[in-house]
């Protein structure tokens, strides 16, 4: 699967790994991730739900489109609307491309996320052996890149983490063995990875850094490189960037561009979105502008500590990093984190800080696996004479307690996911409310039905019903949403916009509205359905 030849670029001697290796190691990684993703019932949440949903409509025939409106940003005038004006397309191409061979079911869904994910530890071993690491630490790199903590219940359903962090680990590994065996089409490779990085997440543009990084020290020919990795990366998104000229006149689809200029999360769903310029954001003042960015900047640190660093790593991966710092790889990687860094805490503060950040920084994990295994390596032998110990076995023993803390951290978030602690945090939950919503509605009417709920995908997948989001703003803002949409019914949740407060405590009907209906959520709080009197339109 890796080209087992290739010498390592740091000052020791890499050993030789063949096949065989790697590919115990994908069985055993294979193995822990469809167990993983056996646990995990359902999509979870609204950007795996979007994902899952928009690939079942190209493996039915409909193409590019959404039977549902998630947000306003692009001004979506019906449904269905145009998909991915919003998110990217490469995660729905990969889900329906499996789905394509083994079924719409949820469960062949995951299947994607499944087989990247089991490709993770091999890229990290093999980043361990590109960066001169030995046997052990090889090994440990892998066995780390088997359990992703935090990360766990994510790369076994249906977003682009496992996706994204597959990318990312095969650029770092082409980047590192680009020294010893330059050529054209490695260079177009280069600009093939950042082009499906492009196209997995739109800030999937920053993976040109490190490319161009180490681009600028190469030491001939970097006009031709240049162009072609620009060749490689255009032969992807040229036929994307096509289609969004088509049906949205841009290269980027409004509703990305719009996002820049949010003054705090609820307006990604403000109705109309017309209001979302540069000159309200800037008139907007220093405060309003500034707060939400200092706040994404500790959210997000936040996540590199906990998250990406498991907490007890992230000295294991500085250290590493330290010991490798004149290796291309690890500069590249350290300036991509840095911008991706900046990018979402002070650019979309927004989006960052609710998990974009998280999202993008899963391209990093390959070689951060890596990278701690090289700093325990180094921490043995640095506390071995100092505490008078044999560095073998302090090696071991730290190695040990790593892959022990990794492995808690791994099961328990799977857990919470699975719902063995709890509804709460259960990725079932969404399902389990909106299937309930279903026994309520006429099964032969669902078709014909438009909803309005704060999860349209979820509520799509339960029902197969056209839905549509609940706006920020106030009960006029909504009826305006049901005026231009044909709503049916609203459904109310607990969580639901500021607005519609008084709608959600003292559930009754309106002039424009039936008195509700009720369902209980699986944590027990009230879901209220709302029929919109016929004729009550804005």
């Amino acid at each position: 699967m890796m080209d087992a030849s290739l010498p390592a670029s740091g000052t020791r001697t890499a050993p030789a790994y063949g096949w065989r290796f790697y590919l115990v190691l994908f069985v055993a990684a294979l193995a822990l991730m469809a167990a993983a993703a056996i646990l995990i019932p359902a999509p979870g949440y609204m950007d795996a739900e979007y994902y899952y949903a928009t690939a079942l409509q190209l493996v039915q025939g409909r193409g590019f489109s959404e039977p549902f409106v998630w947000n306003f940003l692009a001004d979506p005038p019906a449904i269905p609307a145009t998909s991915h004006t919003y998110w990217q397309p490469l995660a729905t191409l990969t889900i329906a491309a499996v789905m394509g061979i083994l079924g719409s079911g949820f469960r062949a869904a995951q299947v994607a996320g499944v087989l990247l994910a089991a490709a993770i530890p091999l890229l990290s071993a093999r980043l361990a052996v590109i960066l001169g690491e030995g046997r052990r630490m090889v090994v440990l790199a892998g066995i780390l890149g088997m359990l992703p903590g935090f990360f766990a219940p994510y790369l076994v359903t249906t977003d682009t983490f496992a996706l994204y962090a597959f990318i990312g680990g095969v650029l770092w590994w082409q980047l590192g063995v680009l020294r010893q065996h330059p050529s054209p089409g490695r260079w177009m490779l280069l600009g093939v990875l950042v082009g499906l990085g492009s196209l997995t997440r739109a800030d999937g543009l920053l993976l040109w850094l490190p490319v161009i990084f180490v681009l600028l020290r190469s030491p001939e020919g970097k006009g031709r490189a240049l162009a072609f990795s620009f060749a490689g990366f255009l032969a992807l998104m040229a036929p994307w960037w096509l289609r969004n000229l088509a049906v949205g006149g841009g290269l980027v689809g409004g509703g990305a561009t719009r996002a820049l200029w949010l003054l705090d999360y609820d307006e990604l769903f403000l109705y109309p979105a017309s209001p979302l310029t540069f000159a309200r954001w800037l008139a907007a003042g220093p405060t309003a502008l500034f707060q939400p960015r200092l706040e994404a900047v500790w959210t997000n640190l936040q996540s590199a500590l906990a998250v990406n660093g498991y907490v007890f790593l992230l000295p294991f991966m500085l250290a590493g990093g330290w010991v490798h710092r004149r290796e291309q790889i690890v500069r590249s990687a350290a300036l991509y984190a840095i911008v991706l860094f900046l990018f979402m805490s002070f650019v979309f503060p927004f989006a960052g800080s609710r998990g974009g950040f998280f999202h993008s920084t899963a391209a990093l994990m390959p070689l951060l696996y890596a990278l701690a295994a090289a700093g325990l390596e180094t921490a043995g032998r640095w506390i071995a004479p100092r505490l008078g110990w044999d560095p073998g076995r302090t090696r071991a023993l730290l190695a040990a307690i790593a892959v022990s803390l990794a492995a808690a951290l791994s099961v328990w978030p799977l857990l919470g996911k699975a719902g063995v602690l709890g509804p709460q945090g259960s990725f079932a939950r969404n399902q389990e409310a909106y299937r309930a919503v279903a026994e309520l509605l006429d099964e032969d009417a669902r078709v014909d039905t438009v909803l309005a709920v704060g999860n349209p995908p979820a509520l799509f997948l339960a029902t197969g019903s056209r839905t549509v989001a609940l706006p920020h703003g106030s009960e006029t803002t909504l009826r305006q949403v049901v005026s231009k949409y044909g709503v049916d019914w609203v459904i109310l949740e607990s969580d639901h916009p500021d607005g519609l407060d008084a709608l959600y405590d003292s559930p009754s009907g309106r002039e424009w509205l039936d008195a509700p209906l009720r369902v209980d959520d699986p944590v027990g709080r009230p879901v209220y359905l709302y029929r919109v009197l016929p004729g009550s339109g804005s």
